[in-house]
This record gives C-alpha cells, structure tokens and sequence, in this order.
C-alpha cells in the first residue's frame, strides 16, 4: 500500500442533499488519530438570479452531545452560490477536539433550490485508516 493511503482518508460528509427553505443538514466528522482535516463543502449553482446561498458552521466537541459543539470559525452567512462555490476549511487538530460538527442552513426563504455536500479529508493519522488494505473501504485508482 502506498504511504499516501496509510496519511491520508477522504470521507463523505454530507452526501449531495437539495434543501429548501429552512433546512438544515448536519454531520458529525471523528478526527480520531489525525493531526489535519479538510472539508470542502460544494455547493451548486443557483436556478434563480434572486436565491439566497445558506449559511455555514464549522464547530467541534469531544463528544457528539450537540450542544457541547463550540464555533471553529466565524460562520460563512449568505454564500453566493451564482456560478457554484466551494468552501474549504482547513483544521489543525493537534490538541483540539476529537469532533467536527458541519451544518448547512438555507434561509427561511431562499428563492430557489439550493444543493449540498461535503467531503473531509484526514491527513497525518497515526494509525492505517478503517477499511485500508482491505475490499472494504473507499475504491482508488492510481494512474
């Protein structure tokens, strides 16, 4: 196997959900033996020339208990999603939380439909990730 494949895992978030007005997805992310994560959160283009992007929260916990989940960052608020956009957050997680917590809110009237997903990556993980070596697990193709 590789050395990338035994550092880094990609893992799918959120996977691609079409949300409305006043929706919210959420996702728990385990960083468990990784000193980076990064999540790239897509979001497709709009339909309407008047929608209203969602907003986007970053936060982490040592458990998943939802209201121990603290802010990472600042909130991403009205993302302009005109042409499609993807919001990546880079995480140093060397003596933060084990949790990541992602949430996507589209507003109480967002003119149009608006499409969501998310894939994380950990990288510099101090064990082989789940599945590695093994059939289960991600499908890779090198070439």
């Amino acid at each position: 196997m590789p050395i990338h494949d035994r550092l880094v895992t990609d893992s799918l978030v959120l996977s691609s959900t079409l949300m409305t007005n006043t929706k919210t997805q959420t996702a728990n992310f385990d960083t468990l033996g990784a000193d980076y994560a990064t999540l790239r959160v897509s979001l497709g283009s709009e339909i309407n020339t008047n929608a209203v992007g969602p907003t986007i929260s970053l936060l982490s916990s040592d458990d998943t208990v939802v209201s121990n989940f603290a802010t990472v960052v600042a909130n991403k608020t009205a993302v302009d999603i005109t042409t499609g956009n993807v919001i990546t957050y880079g995480v140093d997680l060397r003596g933060g939380k084990r949790y990541l917590r992602l949430s996507c809110t589209t507003a109480t009237a967002t003119n149009d439909d608006v499409t969501v997903s998310a894939v994380g990556t950990l990288s510099r993980q101090e064990t082989n990730p789940a599945g590695a070596g093994t059939t289960a697990g991600p499908i890779v193709t090198y070439v």
